[in-house]
C-alpha cells in the first residue's frame, strides 16, 4: 500500500512538473515571437484620418506648423486681424484632436517659427530692425514659458537636451546655459567663428521623428551633452556641456578649412583638399589616431561626412559616396552617385537622394531600387516615406517603403503643404489651411506582414 501511494505521489509530482515545464516553454516561445515582431517594422496602412483641429480666425502667416510628440501634437498659427500680431500655440490630443486643447498659449507676439525638442517648445521671434530676436522656451506639458534668450544676427544657437549653446558673434564667445537652473555654465573664447564648433551626432537606429525643412529631409541629432570645438594652433577640444570643461584636447588636429565630424565616441577629421584623407580619433584620446584612410582619387574633395549606419561613416564627394567601417577604416563600399545628398540609414541599407531622386543601396553599395522625382523621410530602422521632390498644387501621393525588400505601398493622396507636416512611428500631422490641422494614422499599431 505504501508503495502504491508513493507511486501515485510521484506520478502527480511528475504531472505537475511536466505542466510547469510546458507553461514555461510556451511563455518563452511567445516572448521570443513577440520580441521578434518588435524588431521588425510596423506594416504600412493606408492613411487613415483620425480627425482635425480647427481654430476660426486664423490667418496665413509665418509659423504655421504641426509637430508631433507621441500622442500629442503642437500646432501654431497667426491670429486674425485686430489681434496685434498675436500667435497662438496649442497642444492637442492626436487621437481626439477635435476636443478642447490640452493647453493654449495666446500671449506670444511677433513669432517667426516654432519647433519641438525633447520636452520644450522652442519659439523663435521675428527680428526687429536691428536684427535682435527672442528665443523663448515653453514647457511642453503646460505651455508656460520658463526661459528667454536674446540673440542677434550673426549668432548661432542650438538646444542640446537641457543645454542652450550660443555663439555670440559680437564678441566671439561660446556660451553654455543650463535651461533648467538658468545658470550660465561656461563662456569660452571662440575666435574661429560660428562654424568652429560641432555638436556630437549620436545617431541611433531607434531614432524616429523627422520632418521636412525646405528641400531637405534630414535627421535631427540625438542628444549627447558634448561638443567639439576648434582651439588655437589647429587643436580641438571635447567639451562636456554639464561642466563646461574639456574632457580631452589635442593640438594640431584640424586646419580651419578641414571637416570635423564628431560621431558617438569618435571624432573624424577630413582634409579639405584634393586626394583628402580621413582620420579617426577616440574623443577621450584625441592625441592618438585610430586609423587613417586616404582617397585613391587625387582630384576629388570631400564635401561632407555623415553617419550612414550604426557602424559606418560616409564620405560624400561630388559624384561618389564612400562608406567606411568606424572601427577599422576599411571600405565597406565606394559607389558613383550623381550629386549625392541626404543620407538616411535604414537598417543595414542606405537611402540617399541623387540628382534624379531617391536611391536605395544595400549593405554592399549595390542599387536595390530607384524612385525618380522622389525624396525620402525616415520612419524607423526599416522603413521610410517617399515624397515628391517638387510638390504639385493639389493632392499628391505619399508612398511607404520597407527597406529590407524595397517594396512600396501607395498610402493615399493628400492636399497639404508638406513643409507644415511632421510624422512619427504611426502618425502624420499637417496644417491643411490657416487654423485647420489634420491628423492621420500612417501604419497599423502592430506588425502584420511584409508589403
Amino acid at each position: 500500500m505504501q508503495t502504491s501511494r508513493r507511486s501515485l505521489w510521484l506520478s502527480r509530482r511528475a504531472r505537475w512538473s511536466a505542466a510547469v515545464v510546458a507553461v514555461l516553454v510556451v511563455a518563452v516561445l511567445a516572448g521570443a515571437f513577440v520580441y521578434r515582431l518588435n524588431q521588425r517594422p510596423y506594416a504600412f496602412d493606408r492613411l487613415t484620418r483620425t480627425g482635425e483641429a480647427a481654430f476660426p480666425g486664423a490667418v496665413e502667416g509665418p509659423g504655421l506648423r504641426a509637430f508631433l510628440d507621441s500622442g500629442r501634437a503642437f500646432v501654431g498659427y497667426q491670429a486674425g486681424p485686430g489681434a496685434t500680431g498675436r500667435f497662438h500655440l496649442r497642444a492637442v490630443d492626436v487621437d481626439k484632436p477635435g476636443e478642447p486643447p490640452i493647453w493654449t498659449n495666446s500671449a506670444l507676439t511677433a513669432v517667426e517659427s516654432f519647433s519641438f525638442a525633447r520636452g520644450s517648445v522652442i519659439v523663435t521671434g521675428a527680428p526687429d530692425t536691428a536684427g535682435h530676436r527672442t528665443i523663448t522656451l515653453l514647457n511642453a506639458n503646460n505651455g508656460v514659458p520658463f526661459i528667454r534668450f536674446d540673440v542677434v544676427a550673426g549668432d548661432r544657437w542650438e538646444l542640446v537636451g537641457k543645454y542652450f549653446v550660443r555663439y555670440r558673434g559680437a564678441d566671439h564667445k561660446l556660451v553654455v546655459t543650463d535651461v533648467g537652473t538658468q545658470k550660465e555654465i561656461a563662456t569660452l573664447d571662440q575666435p574661429g567663428g560660428a562654424g568652429s564648433f560641432w555638436l556630437t551626432d549620436n545617431w541611433s537606429h531607434q531614432q524616429v521623428p523627422t520632418s521636412p525643412d525646405g528641400a531637405a529631409l534630414d535627421e535631427p541629432l540625438t542628444v549627447d551633452p558634448h561638443l567639439v570645438r576648434a582651439v588655437a594652433g589647429g587643436g580641438i577640444e571635447v567639451i562636456s556641456l554639464s561642466s563646461g570643461k574639456p574632457d580631452d584636447a589635442a593640438p594640431a588636429v584640424a586646419a580651419p578649412e578641414d571637416l570635423v565630424y564628431p560621431y558617438e565616441e569618435q571624432v573624424f577629421v577630413a582634409g579639405s583638399g584634393p586626394g583628402y584623407r580621413i582620420q579617426a580619433r577616440d574623443r577621450l584620446k584625441l592625441d592618438k589616431v585610430q586609423w587613417t584612410w586616404t582617397s585613391p582619387d587625387p582630384q576629388v574633395r570631400v564635401r561632407s561626412l555623415a553617419a550612414c549606419g550604426e557602424r559606418r561613416v560616409c564620405a560624400v564627394e561630388g559624384h561618389r559616396v564612400t562608406a567606411l567601417d568606424i572601427r577599422t577604416g576599411e571600405v565597406a563600399f565606394r559607389v558613383d552617385v550623381d550629386a549625392p545628398r541626404t543620407l538616411l540609414p535604414v537598417g543595414e541599407r542606405l537611402m540617399l537622394r541623387d540628382a534624379d531622386g531617391a536611391v536605395l543601396l544595400d549593405d554592399a553599395g549595390q542599387v536595390v531600387r530607384r524612385w525618380p522625382g522622389r525624396r525620402a523621410a525616415r520612419l524607423d530602422d526599416g522603413s521610410y516615406l517617399l515624397l515628391p521632390v517638387d510638390v504639385p498644387a493639389g493632392p499628391y501621393t505619399w508612398l511607404g517603403v520597407q527597406a529590407d525588400n524595397g517594396a512600396t505601398r501607395d498610402l493615399g493622396a493628400l492636399d497639404v503643404p508638406v513643409d507644415t507636416c511632421t510624422w512619427s512611428h504611426t502618425y502624420l500631422a499637417c496644417a491643411a489651411a490657416p487654423g485647420r490641422f489634420v491628423f492621420y494614422r500612417v501604419r497599423t499599431p502592430w506588425y502584420s506582414g511584409r508589403l
